[in-house]
């Protein structure tokens, strides 16, 4: 508690019109100076109630709530009065040990069966949530998108080093001619196949160049618009570098290869 008090017992039973309000939510009502929402009267549910207190700013919470947007209210008032048939009771319960939360959601799911007179056979007219298995799951949809865009990516680099290659092997069938000029004046098949792998890798680093400058002329774009917040990595953008000089050298050997094993008569035969 930042300003003000806490609603009490008799309050409580007595239903009275006070609440207490996250940092958040007063912020929003009364600007900066927060505290000058206390004694002011608010409506909610088209109920008006009177402010005795504002949390400080915390920013936790459970899941799909926070305690700085939220509005406190005495139970009865809330069940009665605000909510009534529109208000669903959440319980937050802690174990002693991580270990022991199964056995407690054991425990919680055998007394609310019975609370709730609900005979063996039927289902449960509750719902139990953990953290942990909401951050299993969390986990497990990162890993899925992972292995996703991991496999994207594999077939982008599959089809972008087949056109590669394809451009050099069109190169090769082009330059038959040069290829033996080179060869009649003393030019070796290490050096045939050099000057062809050093073009392929040259597109591929021309190709990578081009994706990062890409990306980093879209990333202030997508933030501005507010799509996704995203940055860029210089890790990731030096790993993908590399990746795309990887690509020109696997698909470059072959046309380069093809390239120094050409016969140098029959290349200079060649139109």
């Amino acid at each position: 508690m930042q300003y003000g008090r806490e609603f009490n017992e008799q309050e409580n039973a007595a239903r009275s019109k006070v609440v207490v309000l996250g940092y958040g939510a007063a912020e929003q009502l009364f600007g900066e100076d927060v505290q000058a929402g206390l004694g002011q009267i608010i409506s909610v549910a088209n109920k008006k109630v009177e402010v005795i207190g504002i949390l400080s700013e915390n920013g936790a919470g459970m899941p799909m709530m926070s305690f700085d947007d939220a509005v406190f209210a005495p139970y009865d008032l809330a069940d009665k009065t605000l909510l009534g048939s529109r208000g669903s009771l959440r319980l937050v319960v802690l174990a002693d040990k991580p270990e022991n939360v199964s056995l407690a959601m054991e425990e919680i799911t055998a007394i609310l069966r019975e609370e709730h007179r609900l005979k063996d056979g039927r289902e449960d007219d509750f719902r139990l949530m953990d953290a942990g298995s909401m951050v299993g799951a969390a986990q497990e949809s990162a890993n899925i998108m992972a292995v996703l865009l991991t496999s994207v990516a594999g077939i982008v680099l599959l089809v972008s080093g087949i056109g590669i290659m394809n451009v050099m092997l069109v190169s090769v069938a082009e330059r038959t001619k040069e290829i033996g000029i080179a060869k009649a004046i003393g030019a070796k098949r290490g050096n045939i196949m050099f000057q062809f792998l050093s073009e392929a890798v040259s597109l591929s680093m021309f190709g990578g160049l081009l994706g990062i400058g890409l990306a980093m002329a879209a990333v202030p774009v997508i933030t501005h618009f507010g799509v996704l917040k995203v940055a860029l990595s210089l890790t990731g953008s030096l790993i993908g570098f590399l990746f795309s000089v990887f690509v020109g050298i696997f698909f470059g050997i072959y046309p380069a290869w093809k390239a120094s094993r050409l016969d140098p008569v029959d290349a200079l035969r060649s139109e």
